[in-house]
């Protein structure tokens, strides 16, 4: 149970990094410049796979550590 805790503290750290960078990302989306809007956009799609990725893997983590009954 323990290296289950420590894999769902380090996934939901992931997570939260990946929301630190896709927000910054969103910023960026904001700026006048079409280039740099659309760089922005293209990286907002990878970082929100990446999130949809770590959720469904602390889904899984979590439902691990339940009690079978």
């Amino acid at each position: 149970m323990a290296s289950q805790n420590l894999k769902l503290g380090e996934l939901v750290s992931r997570l939260s990094a990946t929301h630190v960078e896709l927000w910054h990302e969103e910023d960026k989306a904001r700026l006048p410049e079409d280039h740099a809007v659309a760089q922005a956009k293209r990286r907002i799609d990878q970082l929100n796979q990446t999130r949809n990725d770590l959720i469904e893997k602390i889904d899984e983590c979590f439902l691990k550590s339940q009690p079978k009954g």
